[in-house]
């Protein structure tokens, strides 16, 4: 192996020192800025999109709570026009009730008139049916005949005593 030989070790020690500062200068000014200012470059990036993401959950926030606040609002105007609605129809209810008891105690005062003039009649009919029972009555009873008119002041008496 020429590697081993011990004449070869110095233009090998010349080549290795050689290349080592060609790569050393090379890394050093070129390639190493370069992949430093990429890192860079990205630090800053991933900085900025932090910030703007901190920006973002704020303005979230905001809008979250805007959010609630306005339906908090809107709950409260809900439950204020449902009570506005529900007075409304207890007053609509209630004046419909009113209307409806007058006109119901009209139809009684009419039934009650009905009935009077029902009673009244039927009494009239129960006056007369007395007086024809009466007279049959006496005509079989007694064997007398009685006048119609009779019949009736007798029943008249008797319905007054």
């Amino acid at each position: 192996m020429p590697q081993l030989q011990f004449w070869h070790f110095l233009p090998q020690f010349f080549w290795l020192a050689v290349c080592f500062i060609t790569l050393y200068l090379v890394m050093a000014f070129v390639a190493l800025p370069r992949i430093g200012s990429v890192l860079a470059q990205r630090r800053e990036k991933v900085e900025s999109d932090l910030d703007a993401a901190e920006r973002a959950r704020g303005d979230a926030d905001a809008a979250l709570a805007a959010y609630e606040a306005s339906l908090v609002g809107a709950r409260e105007a809900a439950h204020k026009a449902i009570g506005e609605a529900s007075h409304a129809a207890s007053k609509a209810a209630e004046a419909r009730n009113h209307e409806l008891d007058g006109e119901i105690a009209r139809q009684i005062e009419e039934a009650g008139r009905a009935i009077t003039a029902s009673k009244a009649q039927a009494m009239e009919s129960l006056s007369g049916m007395a007086a024809d029972a009466a007279r049959a009555a006496t005509a079989k009873l007694v064997g007398v005949e009685v006048s119609e008119a009779d019949a009736r002041q007798a029943v008249e008496a008797a319905k007054d005593a």
